[in-house]
C-alpha cells in the first residue's frame, strides 16, 4: 500500500532531491489519517505513463509491454485488500506502507507479480523479472534476508534467460525496456506519495530527468511524457468519513 498525507505534502528543499529518497522520506511518516493508494493501482497509473512516454531516445513500447508494466505489482493485490478490510474493520487498523514490509513479503509479492505480468507476453515478462532483480540486489539487510533473496535472485535469473529465448528484443534493448519500468514505477511513486519537492530521477536509458511542480501539476524535464497529458488515480480515505470513503486524484503533466 502506498500511503498518502491528506493534506499536500511539505517541501524540504529547494534543491533536485532524489525521487526515491523523497518518496521513501514520506511513506516513513506517520499516517493516522491518510489516503491509500493500492499497489495495483499505482502499477496501472505507471502504465498510463508508459502509453504516453514520448522521445526519440526512448525504447518502442508496443500494447503487450505497457500491459506489462500496468501489471507489475499484481501481486500485491491480495495483501491490499486485506489492509484495506483491516482499514474498514470496527477497530480501524492502520493501514502499512509497502516500505514497512518484510523482505519475504515483498519477494512473495514480486514472485505473484511477475507470473502475472508474464501473461502479457515474454518481453513483458522479462523486464518485470528484471525489474524486481535490481531492486532486490540493494534489499537485504540480514543473513536471513541475503539467502532469501539470494534463492530469489537465481530463480529468476532462470525464468530471464527461458523468457529472452522467446522474443525478439535484444539484450541491449530489454535493459533499455526495463529502464522505461523503472521509471514509470518511480514516477508514478512520486505521485502517489504526494510528493512536490523538486525531484531528480536515476539515469535510465541515457537520459537523466527533473521534476518540478507548476501550479499543482507536474513537468518533466526532458519532457517524456506527452504534454498535457492528464490521469487518475484511485485512493480510499483512512479512516473512512461519513461522506468520503475514497476519491480520484487527478495527475497533469504539462
Amino acid at each position: 500500500m502506498i500511503l498518502r498525507l491528506l493534506e499536500p505534502a511539505p517541501t524540504v528543499s529547494t534543491e533536485f532531491l532524489p525521487a526515491w529518497d523523497i518518496v521513501e522520506r514520506l511513506q516513513r511518516q506517520p499516517h493516522t489519517n491518510c489516503w491509500m493508494i493500492t499497489q495495483p493501482s499505482h502499477a496501472a497509473l505507471a502504465g498510463e505513463f508508459a502509453a504516453k512516454m514520448t522521445g526519440a531516445q526512448l525504447p518502442k513500447l508496443d500494447a503487450a509491454l505497457v500491459r506489462a508494466i500496468a501489471l507489475h505489482d499484481a501481486g500485491w493485490g491480495i495483501p491490499d485488500a486485506q489492509a484495506i478490510m483491516q482499514s474498514r474493520s470496527v477497530s480501524q487498523g492502520c493501514p502499512k506502507s509497502f516500505i514497512d514490509c518484510s523482505t519475504g513479503e515483498f519477494l512473495n509479492a514480486w514472485g505473484k507479480s511477475i507470473e502475472i505480468a508474464a501473461t502479457s507476453g515474454p518481453a513483458g515478462g522479462y523486464i518485470v523479472s528484471r525489474h524486481f532483480a535490481r531492486l532486490a540486489e540493494h534489499s537485504a539487510t540480514h543473513n536471513g534476508d541475503r539467502q532469501k533473496v539470494a534463492r530469489f535472485l537465481e530463480h529468476e535469473a532462470a525464468r530471464q534467460k527461458q523468457l529472452a529465448a522467446k522474443q525478439n528484443h535484444s539484450p541491449a534493448e530489454l535493459e533499455q525496456l526495463t529502464d522505461v519500468l523503472q521509471f514509470c514505477d518511480l514516477l508514478s511513486l512520486y505521485i502517489c506519495a504526494g510528493a512536490r519537492d523538486n525531484a531528480e530521477f536515476p539515469q535510465y536509458f541515457g537520459v537523466k530527468v527533473r521534476l518540478t511542480m507548476e501550479a499543482e501539476s507536474y513537468k518533466l524535464e526532458p519532457p517524456l511524457i506527452e504534454s498535457g497529458s492528464e490521469f487518475k488515480v484511485a485512493a480510499l480515505r483512512h479512516p473512512a468519513v461519513k461522506g468520503e470513503s475514497g476519491r480520484e486524484i487527478e495527475v497533469r503533466i504539462l
